[in-house]
């Protein structure tokens, strides 16, 4: 008799379990479903909220629905200029699996991002030196003659006052992209500053 009690209370337990994780699962895909809406109607706050509780209720669990919902997640994170979040959940999931091409490929791509917004802020900011750091990180992977470096790369030399290589960048760069604005009025500032004896 007791036997048969303890065999009917594990089955009972078992049961609650899987009534309990059948739910959660339930709940999961419906904060995905919620989330992806969100996205794909550009309303990226609002998607990350439903990602992050459908990834609460996942406790940690790996699974191919979690990889999903850190994509998606690390996809609004981009969207919302959030690119250092989003760059260390591509970390996560390379590390994670280290052969998949589609993390190792976002991860690449995001990285490159990163890169040219912190080349950006930084001449901005007038970190000069942090500028050079990550000029030379884009040069390392091929992008010195992508568009917005070469600019950016100009404008540097332009902040460091070395208003000839300046002007050689500038009309390097002119050359690959003729009429733009921007880049014709920095060359007409830098002649002037070369015509009042500024080398």
């Amino acid at each position: 008799m007791k036997k048969m009690y303890k065999i009917k209370h594990i089955l009972l337990l078992f049961f609650n379990i899987f009534i309990l994780l059948s739910c959660s699962n339930r709940k999961i895909n419906q904060y995905k479903s919620y989330g992806i809406d969100y996205l794909e109607n550009n309303n990226y706050e609002e998607a990350l909220s439903y990602f992050d509780e459908a990834l609460k209720l996942g406790d940690g669990e790996v699974s191919k629905t979690q990889y999903e919902l850190l994509l998606y997640k690390a996809e609004c994170l981009f969207m919302l200029n959030r690119y250092d979040e989003a760059k260390k959940i591509y970390e996560t999931l390379k590390a994670i699996d280290k052969n998949n091409k589609t993390f190792n490929e976002l991860y690449n791509n995001l990285s490159t991002i990163v890169n040219l917004v912190d080349f950006k802020m930084a001449i901005d900011n007038g970190e000069l030196e942090r500028a050079d750091e990550v000029f030379n990180e884009l040069k390392s992977i091929g992008l010195e003659h992508e568009k917005s470096v070469m600019y950016n790369q100009a404008v540097l030399y332009e902040k460091k006052g070395e208003w000839k290589n300046a002007l050689n960048a500038f009309n390097y760069y002119l050359k690959q992209y003729p009429g733009d604005e921007n880049a014709l009025h920095e060359v007409e500032f830098i002649n002037a500053q070369l015509n009042n004896g500024n080398n």
